[in-house]
């Protein structure tokens, strides 16, 4: 039987520093098996914090999953400034025992993206560097991205080398991006090495960006879980849910939402922290 390692990212909580302890505290406190933030918000308390992120980890005893890396990606003549930071937020992730180095494409714009063999070769540069530092790096399709489509998503990941890069597939923002979620995972099972599971609403103004918790919206869920059992995959399943102004509850709330719905739906698939 397949288990599930089920952590939380933080961006429930918010996009910065300064939600990260309480994001970080409520993860832990609600069972989640682990917790993932920026890179940024890794190397900003690297800077500033005495024993910096990992003090925050140890004092409420959660392990770091992954940190996400976005970029600005567009230009492949430009690329070396993304590399250098991506990899910069790298080092810090390796040092605190993250598994995963999860990577954002660059904004889209209206025309179509001519780079992705560029991209890709560029994706595998980091990918090395990071499979050095024994992490994986995973690629995260995101809407507003210039990987957001399935067509988009086809392109990328037929465009680096597996050995150094994998899948990190958000189930909401393929769904958002008009593709299926659970067809997607399907196609690409054997390349998945990190995951966000995140419920779409569908199109509907949900006070999370269109998003909601888990089981709340419109995403397959059990379709989704199928998915790993048929891979036997055994990476990270991190929840997901964004925050806004406009959030309708708690971020703690909406976690514990979630986590009561995989409970029933997982049972003892599931693996919480003790």
């Amino acid at each position: 039987m397949t288990h599930f390692r089920i952590g939380h990212t933080g961006i429930t909580w918010g996009y910065g520093s300064k939600e990260a302890e309480q994001a970080v505290k409520d993860t832990a406190e609600l069972g989640y098996s682990a917790y993932e933030t920026f890179g940024s918000v890794l190397e900003e308390y690297e800077q500033n914090v005495p024993g910096g992120f990992g003090a925050v980890l140890k004092r409420f005893g959660i392990p770091l999953s992954a940190a996400y890396c976005w970029t600005v990606f567009y230009e492949p003549k430009d690329a070396q400034v993304d590399i250098d930071r991506v990899l910069g937020w790298s080092r810090v992730a390796a040092k605190l025992g993250a598994d995963a180095i999860v990577l954002q494409a660059g904004k889209r714009s209206e025309q179509a993206y001519p780079y992705f063999k560029q991209m890709g070769e560029i994706f595998n540069t980091i990918g090395r560097e990071v499979k050095a530092l024994g992490m994986v790096t995973a690629i995260h399709p995101h809407t507003g991205t210039i990987i957001e489509t399935r067509e988009e998503i086809d392109a990328i990941l037929h465009a680096v080398d597996p050995d150094l890069v994998g899948f990190a597939p958000d189930t909401g923002q393929i769904a958002k991006g008009g593709a299926d979620a659970v067809a997607t995972l399907a196609d690409y099972k054997t390349m998945i090495k990190h995951v966000h599971l995140k419920d779409w609403g569908g199109g509907r103004d949900t006070g999370y960006a269109d998003y909601e918790v888990i089981g709340g919206g419109v995403v397959d869920m059990a379709g989704i879980f199928r998915v790993f059992e048929e891979a036997n995959y055994p990476g990270w399943v991190m929840v997901e849910l964004d925050g806004t102004p406009n959030s309708p509850r708690p971020a703690r709330e909406a976690a514990a939402l979630s986590k009561a719905y995989l409970t029933k739906l997982l049972g003892d698939k599931a693996i919480w922290a003790k």
